[in-house]
């Protein structure tokens, strides 16, 4: 009780702006073999979103949700085809509607959600690639990315989606550029 009362004498110091990132941006340990940009994190976007005083809510790698960490699949079968098929398919869509339902209830409370921050263009779950002039994402964004964006847009809910792609140092910088506009 002690603690409570001492909160709310000093006031409440959160921020109410947040990101939703996926889990890569904040441990490249989840990365599929050989696609880790860097030791730890995206440094770079941890930073700009500290420095900004965002908070920044993890989406759980739907690669490693749907089809577990060494991303199982049949010999010569891409990672975006496993996760086509009925069943790795079916939980991107429940992971795409438990992130949907967090976003909701961050709104629902009067924070201000800044952001959903995927990653490379050439993610098979969390690519994003924007169709020009439209909230949509295009065919060729990635599986989870595609099911987030059609959830949210079912539940009348916009928030502006976005790539952070690292795997090339002036792509990134444009996207760190754009998120600071937004920001």
């Amino acid at each position: 009780m002690l603690s409570w009362l001492f909160r709310a004498a000093r006031g409440d110091r959160r921020s109410r702006r947040v990101v939703f990132l996926i889990e890569c941006h904040m441990n490249q340990n989840a990365r599929d073999r050989d696609a880790a940009e860097s030791p730890a994190v995206n440094r770079a976007l941890i930073d700009l979103l500290m420095e900004r005083q965002v908070g920044m809510a993890q989406i759980r790698c739907p690669e490693i949700a749907c089809l577990g960490f060494a991303r199982s699949r049949e010999p010569g079968q891409s990672i975006r085809e496993a996760l086509s098929e009925q069943g790795p398919a079916a939980c991107c869509t429940k992971l795409a509607t438990e992130t949907a339902d967090r976003i909701q209830s961050y709104l629902e409370q009067a924070y201000e959600v800044l952001a959903v921050l995927g990653g490379n263009a050439q993610s098979p779950a969390c690519a994003i690639h924007n169709q020009p002039g439209s909230q949509h994402l295009a065919d060729s964004s990635g599986i989870f990315m595609q099911a987030l964006a059609e959830e949210l847009a079912q539940r009348g809910l916009h928030v502006p989606f976005r790539g952070m792609r690292d795997v090339d140092s002036n792509l990134l910088k444009e996207d760190l550029t754009w998120l600071l506009e937004h920001l």
